[in-house]
């Protein structure tokens, strides 16, 4: 029972670093096509709309007045 809970929190513990390079992306995303500045905790929420769920190449709507191109990588698949 410790194993498990000590694997679990060693787990728990790795979540919030496996969006980091994302989350910085989403900010440098967000400086460079809409001028603005955004938190981490912000950018974080960000990381689904902008990674994992928008089809690469299409515009990704913010907010009201900010479209942001879809950073989700073309993984090079052909056809449907």
């Amino acid at each position: 029972m410790k194993r498990v809970l000590g694997t679990l929190l060693i787990l728990i513990s790795l979540v919030p670093r496996a969006y980091a390079g994302k989350v910085e992306s989403v900010q440098e995303a967000l400086v460079k096509q809409c001028q603005r500045k955004v938190s981490n905790e912000e950018a974080l929420s960000l990381v689904r709309s902008l990674y994992l769920s928008c089809i690469p190449g299409t515009l990704v709507k913010v907010d009201e007045t900010c479209k942001v191109i879809c950073l989700k990588p073309n993984s090079g698949v052909i056809g449907r």
